[in-house]
């Protein structure tokens, strides 16, 4: 179950939502309880999948425009990518399973530090 995963670099939270969109435009809605409902036979409850997933997928139902919110998460896991391979590339062998979260999240905060949202301008007259 790409939830269980959940990586933000991979495409498992694009299909999540691409996996909703499909079966919603052929009329086979998946709900919420249905999702829990199969989190508790596959794994034991809800509450095994990680607390990520779990507030993604949620986020997810409320989300009104599905097909939007795909496309702007394969462009995060896209650039999500990108940065991990910079990352590999400049610090060979330090990249691992243990600590690809804390890399990903200090190197987007870093990122973003260096080109803050244009809104951080509204106030400047620039």
């Amino acid at each position: 179950m790409k939830l269980m995963a959940g990586r933000q670099y991979k495409n498992d939270l694009s299909d999540v939502v691409g996996i909703l969109l499909e079966q919603q435009n052929n009329g086979k809605k998946i709900h919420l309880d249905d999702i829990k409902r199969v989190a508790d036979e596959l794994y034991g409850g809800y509450d095994k999948i990680p607390e990520s997933s779990r507030i993604f997928i949620e986020a997810t139902y409320q989300n009104l425009d599905l097909e939007e919110l795909y496309k702007k998460i394969r462009e995060e896991e896209r650039q999500n990518k990108d940065i991990l391979l910079e990352f590999q590339d400049h610090y060979p062998e330090v990249l691992n399973g243990d600590n690809l979260a804390d890399i990903l999240k200090a190197a987007k905060a870093r990122k973003n530090a260096a080109f803050p949202p244009l809104d951080a301008y509204a106030d400047h007259n620039v």
